[in-house]
């Protein structure tokens, strides 16, 4: 199972107190995945969807508001991402009903009928009523791409950010949802796939926000300890990149200055060089890949790592000197010491 699914799920899990809110929420699941299909004069509404439960807490709804039940059965003519589909029938005989509570329909002034684009306002003037039908639109037609660390599938992918999205095929339906969402303090993106319309939520805080709304606490608990892990993992690996990168850089310094020594003792001999140039180039010689800091605890006299780099800068130098004057170096060197 998803983590998407998982959440899901668990936000359908908790009970609807209030009859205004299970309004809310039927509402926000028919907007959401529902169909309207007309034979004559019978009209059915169909919920099309992915998660089973959908189908307890829209009967849940329904019992109380009409003592009624709806009917499942399991899609057999479409098969997408091999996930199984559930169509979830309303009962016929109350379809109009529940289509003008609902605010899906309206009466117009010729007194003929017509479907509501928008989100009607009435259903979400409460509080409790906006997070009840933010819910309901979540559970029945929102997707993410979140992939636990503990999850199989993490394998198979090197990275996975925080995504959240909702999918509508009505524009104007997925603007004023945003606009619910904003007002709930949830910001949130607009694009379009192909005839989709999608609202998608980006930041890990606010896809935590979100969990929050919709009561899905398992869900943040687990999002929110993904967010340390990878925070802790990324730190690790900021550091790893650090110290190779210290570890690279300290080598091929080392063998600069391993090269410039054996210049010099290849040419004008290492006797040429002032004492103390003379121990650090055998020091060095012995020890390519050691720090400065284990050279200077090598050496008989004290001296910094900030000294023994510019001792060292300096040997380079006559090497670069001898390659352009290879017979006067040793003794120029020998008088500056």
């Amino acid at each position: 199972m998803s983590f998407a699914h998982e959440v899901k799920n668990e936000v359908l899990e908790a009970p609807i107190e209030n009859e205004c809110c299970k309004m809310s929420f039927l509402s926000a699941v028919i907007h959401s995945c529902g169909e309207l299909s007309k034979n004559g004069e019978t009209q059915t509404v169909e919920l099309r969807t992915d998660v089973e439960n959908v189908y307890a807490k829209v009967n849940e709804c329904l019992k109380t508001l009409y003592g009624e039940y709806a009917e499942m059965r399991i899609d057999t003519d479409s098969n997408i991402n091999k996930a199984v589909r559930y169509v979830i029938s309303l009962p016929a005989n109350l379809t109009s009903r529940i289509l003008f509570d609902c605010g899906l329909a309206k009466y117009n002034m010729d007194n003929s009928s017509s479907l509501v684009l928008g989100l009607d306002e009435h259903i979400i003037e409460n509080e409790c009523c906006a997070k009840s039908y933010v819910k309901g639109v979540f559970a029945s037609s929102s997707t993410s791409n979140i992939i636990l660390g503990d999850n199989k599938e993490r394998k198979k992918r090197t990275f996975c950010g925080y995504h959240w999205e909702f999918i509508f095929t009505n524009e104007i339906f997925a603007i004023e949802f945003s606009n619910l969402l904003f007002s709930l303090n949830i910001t949130n993106g607009k694009s379009k796939r192909k005839n989709l319309f999608i609202l998608y939520i980006k930041e890990a805080e606010k896809v935590s926000d979100l969990f929050a709304i919709v009561g899905a606490f398992r869900g943040l608990l687990k999002l929110q300890n993904e967010m340390t892990v990878r925070e802790v993992r990324n730190n690790i690996n900021r550091q790893n990149n650090c110290l190779n990168a210290n570890i690279t850089k300290s080598v091929q310094s080392g063998l600069r200055q391993v090269v410039a020594i054996k210049k010099i003792k290849s040419t004008v001999g290492l006797e040429s060089l002032p004492n103390n140039l003379k121990e650090l180039s055998l020091v060095r010689l012995s020890n390519p890949y050691e720090s400065l800091e284990n050279l200077t605890k090598m050496l008989s006299t004290h001296i910094t790592k900030s000294g023994i780099n510019h001792q060292l800068n300096k040997l380079i130098k006559i090497a670069e000197r001898i390659d352009r004057k290879p017979k006067k170096i040793g003794n120029e060197e020998k008088k500056d010491g």
